[in-house]
């Protein structure tokens, strides 16, 4: 004891003012776990986490006055030990099967309170037929029982009616099943028929969900024939080549998108049009889950045509919607994604294509580079000399070094001169009619009314997509601040000798183009049936107000923000 009861004494004789109060406090409280603390040795050392330690089990196996009057009859170990269960039972549920499960400090606690040494628990056999009798008072004096075949099967069926619309993860439905138990005073079985629970929980979870999503295609009669004829295939004499349509179709939905090129491009519009011909009702999978949905997608995707013909017709119905309800938020992001990459491609190609052009003009005439070698030299060979008595000389003079510099921005604004040209041609000429199939099968929204002149322009765009003209119509209003920037602005609008301006339909297309990369990767654009590039004001579910708690906890994150920074 000497250790930290002469630490914690020695403290208190400093505690001299009111400056000292809270050290004085947490030196009494050291004083106190260290004379609650002894060991056979002698006294052992008191850190600040055993502090915490003792507060916990202080709660737990702190005897009330009723549960003292239950052991008037009980003496010696029999009293000890009767105690340690029916407190071990109201802390942790269940009953102690050994010596080896009891918090030291809480055994000398409660035999403390008994009036009976601690050491007496080592006579008391936790396995013994005695103390399996003595567990059965506990339990009619406090209601808790053993878990039997009733109790499964009701906790599974309470189970099902929490988690089967959003949750599949075992570690969360372990969690949930030992909180019923707990509340409904159900000693846990043991660990195999706590897994026999939980898979029957899943099972019977992941049935009444497909019940209820396939319940939602009654009303819709074409669904599940479009659904089915990704599956089947009807006689028309060729089984063969009937079979291999089927596979391709459904193969094609599953595969994933190739490299940045227009083939890619033109591929996933192909995959988004032949998903959106099914037509899943959005209505089919409110309120269910994410994770249930991806499990059943999971399922589908890894099933051939032939497998999902032996489901029964709702499971392999739910399957197939599920996997398309995916596919079509994933492929739509794909098409975004393919957009964005395609306009950063032309973009690059542009500025490689220009830059070595010039590089090639500038070390071809002129003599350049032997200028530069002569003023190398020559402020090398007299790095103290001024510019005008050393360089000027090497350069031929002030007036070659002027001409030099009038020539190299006349060059900057030509690279940038090209570089348009170089990226208009690219777009006219290959990319183009890619991008437009593209804005006819993707809807993009803006819920700020600062980029509204972009999503005027995209409609204008697609308004004359068909267009074989140099101009945009003199008739249509053209959107042109914060869609041409100011250095294509030259280049987009031609000023006729006679007449109004007019704007270059290809060179405007461009630069609706690159705008709107601008505001999807911002997301003040975003896109109508997105998963990634959505709506940013849905990101938080309809109902996170009433279950902001709920879902704070899945997430294991605090739901209020803590005012002491991070240890």
């Amino acid at each position: 004891m000497a250790g930290p009861v002469a630490m914690a004494l020695g403290g208190l004789a400093l505690a001299r003012s009111r400056h000292t109060a809270l050290i004085h406090i947490g030196l009494c409280q050291l004083l106190v776990a260290a004379a609650l603390t002894p060991t056979d040795g002698g006294w052992r050392t008191v850190t600040w986490g055993g502090i915490w330690g003792w507060t916990e089990w202080w709660t737990n196996f702190t005897l009330s006055s009723d549960e003292a009057g239950w052991l008037r009859n009980k003496t010696g170990a029999t009293r000890l030990g009767f105690a340690v269960q029916l407190k071990f039972l109201t802390w942790r549920g269940r009953f102690p099967k050994m010596r080896l499960k009891l918090p030291s400090d809480a055994v000398e606690h409660v035999a403390k309170q008994v009036g009976v040494a601690a050491a007496e628990l080592g006579f008391y056999d936790f396995a013994s037929r005695a103390a399996k009798r003595h567990r059965s008072e506990p339990r009619d004096l406090t209601g808790w029982h053993e878990c039997n075949t009733t109790d499964q099967v009701k906790i599974a069926s309470q189970l099902v009616d929490v988690i089967w619309h959003d949750e599949r993860r075992e570690e969360q439905v372990r969690a949930e099943l030992m909180r019923q138990m707990r509340e409904d005073l159900i000693e846990p079985p043991t660990a195999a028929q706590i897994n026999t629970v939980i898979r029957s929980a899943l099972h019977q979870a992941d049935e009444r969900a497909i019940v209820e999503a396939a319940a939602r295609f009654t009303q819709e009669e074409d669904c599940p024939r479009r659904l089915d004829a990704l599956v089947f295939t009807y006689p028309t004499g060729d089984n063969t080549a009937e079979d291999d349509a089927v596979e391709s179709v459904l193969a094609d939905i599953k595969s994933h998108p190739g490299n940045v090129s227009l083939n890619s491009l033109l591929d996933e519009i192909s995959k988004l049009k032949h998903v959106r011909a099914v037509g899943i009702p959005e209505k089919v999978f409110t309120g269910i889950g994410v994770q249930v949905i991806n499990a059943w997608r999971a399922r589908a995707s890894a099933a051939s045509p032939s497998h999902l013909r032996r489901f029964d017709d709702p499971v392999r119905h739910v399957l197939l919607a599920a996997l398309l309800f995916q596919r079509q938020r994933e492929i739509t992001d794909t098409l975004v994604e393919l957009l964005n990459s395609t306009v950063h491609r032309i973009n690059a190609r542009a500025q490689k294509k220009v830059t070595e052009a010039f590089v090639a003009e500038f070390t071809k005439v002129r003599g350049k580079a032997g200028l530069l070698g002569k003023i190398a030299a020559a402020s090398l060979g007299a790095p103290d000399g001024s510019v005008r008595s050393v360089v000027f000389p090497a350069a031929g003079g002030e007036k070659t070094l002027k001409d030099l510099v009038a020539e190299m921005k006349a060059t900057n604004a030509e690279f940038a001169r090209n570089k348009r040209e170089a990226f208009k041609s690219s777009y006219s000429n290959h990319y183009r009619s890619g991008l437009m199939k593209l804005l006819s099968v993707l809807g993009f929204r803006s819920s700020n009314d600062q980029h509204k002149p972009v999503m005027e322009a995209l409609k204008l765009t697609e308004r004359h997509k068909d267009s074989s003209t140099t101009y945009l119509p003199l008739g249509e209003t053209i959107p042109l601040d914060g869609v041409v920037r100011k250095d294509w602005m030259e280049f987009a609008i031609f000023t006729p000798d006679k007449g109004p301006k007019r704007v270059m339909r290809t060179v405007y297309e461009a630069c609706v183009f690159q705008a709107l990369r601008e505001r999807l990767r911002c997301k003040e654009i975003w896109v109508v049936g997105a998963d990634k590039w959505r709506n940013p004001d849905g990101d938080l579910p309809d109902d996170f107000e009433i279950r902001r708690a709920e879902y704070y906890e899945k997430l294991n994150k605090p739901a209020t923000a803590s005012s002491s920074p991070p240890s």
